[in-house]
């Protein structure tokens, strides 16, 4: 499954959409919405400006809707949002080919082929003129070697990236600050369902694009093969294409409440965006400690359904049972086994797999937590140290 994380040919990752994780219960691939090497049959990079357009008048609906005044407040979100929301291409080193030693020594440094760099491209949202802070996804920019960072008025700029959170796919670019536009951050939380989401980016080279649709749901939960979720995504059916990722998923006001990421491409109108909330937190570690802080324990769950039950002869379905300890983490260490069913934390009363999330995030490193858990039939409480979740392991490709 390709991952379009900077344009890079043969990057590739897989990815599981779950209802709780993924890892658990299967479901489609995902592709991350950054473009890698998108080529026309030329050879030449495909890069296109979107040509002008004008809006054609509407006529107001019956029922109280007023589709002018809707169509205009549209309008006027993008018109806020769109001059901050940039064209990131970047360039990462070539890849050495595997060449055997003795033919390496036998073609001699003259003959030996010369890897070209690849090309990637994404899109990104300034949020802080002073500083020069431009907001993207962790995946645009990962393993590049020079980023250059383009507005909408035609200004370009060297950009460095600041920090990256893999875990929440987030990452600060900075460019030189000072007479800049920027965007709004608003909150994901209480985003109505239903409610109006606009895509602004660089989808497939087409610099400047929007799409209209509606917030489809949230909380969405995205797991990698390892089994770490990516968590509190938006999903929408505004359209999200390859060299979306990092651009801003809007409300009606032009206040952006989520940043846009993946899609499935096995699926049409679905797209998800991280969520604005979880991004400022991101965001916020990454300037004060040059790196995002995660609390946690080191297992995978997920809620108990009929069959699991009856498999561990469960009385009730409250609670989410242990899946895999991970080696060496905290859980390990405290004694928690696979087929454990985890009810409690310090008391609170666990009954999904968001309860135990929620609580353990909540919490800070090197906090000490109790899990009353069932074991054989048994209850038991351990207590477990919370750790600093460690870095995820490199990404391969192609």
């Amino acid at each position: 499954m390709r991952m379009y994380g900077s344009r890079q040919r043969g990057g590739a990752v897989g990815y599981t959409v779950v209802a709780l994780l993924a890892a658990v219960l299967g479901g489609a691939g995902v592709w991350m919405a950054a473009e890698r090497g998108a080529l026309r049959p030329g050879g030449g990079q495909y890069l296109a400006e979107s040509p002008p357009y004008t809006v054609a008048p509407v006529a107001a609906g019956r029922g109280g809707v007023d589709a002018r005044a809707t169509g205009d407040a549209i309008v006027a979100a993008v018109a806020r949002v769109a001059p901050a929301v940039v064209n990131i291409d970047i360039t990462m080193k070539p890849k050495q080919p595997e060449i055997p030693e003795a033919l390496r020594r036998f073609l001699g440094p003259d003959l030996l082929p010369e890897p070209e760099p690849t090309r990637g491209e994404g899109s990104g949202m300034i949020i802080d003129a002073r500083r020069g802070l431009v907001l993207t996804n962790a995946h645009v920019v990962q393993n590049a070697s020079s980023i250059r960072v383009s507005l909408p008025d035609k200004r370009e700029f060297i950009g460095k990236v600041l920090g990256t959170d893999p875990y929440g796919d987030v990452a600060l670019v900075r460019i030189p600050g000072g007479n800049l536009p920027t965007v709004t951050l608003a909150s994901t939380a209480n985003v109505p369902i239903g409610s109006w989401a606009i895509a602004i980016g660089n989808p497939l080279g087409f610099k400047s694009s929007v799409t209209l649709g509606v917030v489809s749901a949230t909380e969405r939960v995205l797991a990698a093969p390892n089994g770490i979720p990516l968590e509190n995504l938006v999903q929408t059916d505004a359209a999200i294409n390859p060299g979306n990722s990092g651009g801003p998923l809007c409300d009606i006001n032009g206040d952006v409440i989520a940043m846009n990421t993946a899609i499935i491409p096995s699926a049409q109108g679905i797209g998800f965006a991280v969520g604005i909330d979880s991004v400022r937190k991101s965001v916020d570690d990454l300037l004060r400690y040059g790196k995002v802080i995660r609390p946690y324990i080191g297992i995978l769950y997920t809620e108990i359904t009929s069959d699991i039950q009856q498999q561990l002869h469960l009385a009730t379905r409250q609670g989410v049972v242990i899946l895999q300890v991970q080696p060496g983490s905290p859980a390990a260490a405290a004694g928690l086994m696979a087929g454990d069913v985890v009810q409690s934390v310090d008391g609170r009363r666990i009954s999904n797999t968001d309860d135990l999330r929620r609580i353990v995030r909540g919490h800070r490193v090197g906090d000490t937590v109790t899990l009353g858990i069932i074991r054989g039939g048994r209850s038991q409480s351990i207590r477990v140290k919370i750790a600093q979740m460690p870095p995820p392991p490199p990404s391969s490709s192609e």
